[in-house]
């Protein structure tokens, strides 16, 4: 006996949508949007069940079995959709998802309702389609709960031993009183926007479920390579297209091949991305790729891992002597892989500052920046860094010294790079790499490292074995706060004396001033800030440098906007006070001195503050400004005046190659 259709909570009235029609297009459009985005929480409680039921069907269809949809009405279409969907998406066989419909096709573009009340005719059509209960399953939709036909085929199945599974949108349900479902998917949407109208909500549900239910039985069959569809079959160009770009995404480096000749490798894999990979990766003959496929049940991820395994202990005798060194700062992440003899391979990704772009995204930079080393370094090359033993690791990590940071960071990067047993990764933050290049010096006890890029920093240290220890640091309080005599302290100066300057002209000549022709009555450091903003930025209001200097960053977000878009342009003027002081100019030249002097005061404060010998003291010199020959020289001149003469000085241009260095030699 089925449930009374009025008590369902898909034909309640809704007392949110009862003035629909009587409200602006647009409102209605927003009270039915604002129903509908309920919906996936609806099915979020159901995802235990629908997991059991992947995995029943998975193994059924493995053995050779049918997955039948039933249903009527919206829910027997949203079945044919599905089943339809297969085949073309996984290159599933067209009878291994078998779609009915009350009615029979005809009910597809004509309702046919009296045809949903016959529960014997669910059973003739199972009959008519060869239903095997040993191996085939039936998947019955109604989204009321009480679908005649649905109800007989479910009975039908059960009784004959068949697996079944129910799709409903109400609780309580006649198929869950009827017991016919051993996995029964109850997600309950409420009252549809229009009453009764299951095409809605209910059927939004249902075609999540189903897209849930059939994707999942496509991936444990092996369909997909992660989330690549690699029983794609390439039948037109589009698709030959998509075939190469899949295969080479899963070869990586050892995917070599021109489009020609990865045509000719389908062509003899008969079409088969997922053979043609497995040839691909494996490198060996087609049918050995084959018969490692059908070992493992066709899924390529245990062939590739199977094989990735017995290559890593291959590679374990390969790894004696190979050390790792990160530089993984603010701006970008610079890794250097070298072999005890020196040999090396560098490669480089974007900025690692855990506190500006996140843990996840910061071990991204890291992890393609190791594995571009690992190509570029010859005795690594075409191997993954993962599989590799590092004898010794340094990464230097933006933001490390935060507390807070320090215990998540330091257990990522444990789990990133592979050390013998019984050691650890060296994790220091990156200013900490750069006191390597004076390890080699053994008259320097001690080391002073400035660094001037963006921002700036002062850090000291004193002899520790081979390398150094920190003891001290100062500055480093970022942009906001301080920074001073750093790119972006230099720049924010002279842009706001280009925009006092814009200001007084405009006020006393009742005029504008344009990057293409600005007030005469300017500074010529200020004129080539405003053409430097034309330039480079010709999008923005030629008249308007404040907006220019604000402008959001195509491709980054609010937040980066703020925290990297806008600092990294005003620390970029700072060149053009560079190249206006070489020229001569009086003002630029000024901002050098005020911005050396400054950085002059951190170096005093750290030696002077902690009693050091400057005479057995080095002076390291790191960041972008420092690879000015002007400014450099200018900082030594100001540090000269209050100290003396340092034992060593130099300017670090690749950190984790002089890191490397050290640790091969510490081997």
């Amino acid at each position: 006996m089925t449930a009374p259709l009025a008590g369902l909570q898909t034909e309640t009235r809704n007392p949110q949508t009862t003035a629909i029609d009587r409200v602006s297009t647009e409102t209605l459009c927003r009270i039915l949007h604002s129903q509908d985005a309920g919906i996936p929480a609806a099915v979020e409680p159901c995802i235990p069940i629908i997991a059991q039921a992947i995995d029943t069907l998975a193994e059924r269809l493995r053995a050779g079995g049918r997955v039948f949809y039933m249903g009527a009405g919206t829910s027997g279409r949203l079945g044919v959709l599905d089943a339809s969907e297969i085949p073309p998406t996984y290159s599933a066989p067209p009878g291994q998802f078998v779609a009915l419909i009350a009615g029979g096709d005809e009910a597809l573009r004509h309702a046919k309702e009296g045809a949903e009340d016959s529960r014997s005719g669910a059973e003739a059509d199972l009959e008519a389609h060869g239903f095997d209960p040993q191996v085939d399953s039936l998947v019955g939709i109604a989204s009321s709960g009480r679908t005649p036909y649905v109800l007989g085929g479910l009975e039908y199945v059960r009784r004959a031993g068949g697996v079944t599974v129910g799709v409903v949108c109400v609780e309580p349900s006649a198929v869950a009183s009827e017991g016919n479902a051993q996995y029964l998917v109850a997600a309950v949407t409420g009252p549809e926007a229009v009453t009764g109208s299951t095409r809605m909500k209910a059927g939004t549900a249902t075609k999540l479920i189903l897209n849930m239910m059939s994707t999942g039985i496509m991936v444990r069959l092996g369909k997909t390579y992660g989330n690549l569809m690699v029983d794609l079959r390439a039948t037109n160009i589009k698709l030959q297209q998509r075939a190469r770009n899949i295969l080479r995404l899963i070869g990586g480096p050892r995917c070599t091949q021109s489009d020609e000749e990865l045509g000719r490798i389908l062509h003899e894999c008969h079409g088969s991305v997922k053979l043609a990979a497995a040839t691909i990766v494996l490198g060996v003959p087609v049918a050995d790729a084959e018969a490692r496929l059908r070992q493992h049940g066709g899924l390529l991820a245990r062939v590739i891992e199977e094989h990735e395994g017995q290559q890593a202990a291959t590679d374990e005798a390969q790894d004696d002597g190979l050390v790792l060194c990160v530089d993984a700062g603010g701006t970008s992440c610079k890794a250097v892989i070298m072999s005890r003899d020196g040999v090396s391979g560098c490669g480089a990704a974007g900025p690692c500052n855990v506190s500006s772009i996140g843990l996840d995204a910061a071990m991204a930079s890291m992890s393609q920046a190791i594995q571009e080393a690992a190509d570029d370094c010859p005795v690594t090359k075409g191997r993954k860094f993962g599989h590799m033993t590092f004898q010794s690791v340094w990464i230097g990590i933006a933001g490390y010294e935060r507390p807070a940071l320090a215990q998540s960071l330091g257990d990522a990067v444990c789990g990133l790079v592979k050390t013998p047993p019984g050691t650890r990764p060296r994790i220091t933050a990156d200013t900490d790499l750069l006191s390597a290049s004076m390890s080699v010096k053994r008259d320097i006890d001690s080391v002073i490292v400035l660094v001037s890029g963006t921002g700036s920093i002062g850090t000291s240290f004193r002899r520790a074995g081979l390398g150094f220890q920190r003891t001290a640091r100062v500055g480093g309080w970022g942009h906001l706060l301080g920074d001073d005599g750093s790119g972006y302290s230099i720049g924010r100066e002279a842009l706001r004396r280009a925009l006092r300057e814009t200001d007084v002209y405009r006020m006393t000549h009742d005029g504008a001033t344009t990057a293409a022709s600005p007030a005469p009555s300017l500074s010529p450091l200020s004129q080539a800030i405003f053409r430097h903003f034309e330039h480079q930025y010709p999008a923005s209001n030629p008249g308007d440098l404040l907006s220019a200097i604000v402008m959001p960053f195509s491709g980054l977000g609010a937040a980066e906007n703020a925290s990297l878009g806008t600092t990294k342009r005003i620390a970029g003027v700072a060149k053009i006070v560079l190249f206006m002081a070489a020229a001569g100019d009086d003002e630029a030249k000024s901002l050098v001195a005020g911005g050396t002097a400054s950085l002059a005061e951190l170096v005093t404060l750290l030696v002077r503050g902690q009693g050091m010998d400057v005479s057995r003291c080095g002076l390291v010199l790191a960041g972008g400004l420092m690879q000015s020959e002007l400014y450099r020289d200018a900082l030594l001149d100001a540090v000269r005046k209050q100290l003396g003469e340092f034992g060593q000085s130099a300017t670090v241009k690749q950190p984790a190659f002089d890191g490397a260095e050290l640790l091969a030699k510490g081997l």
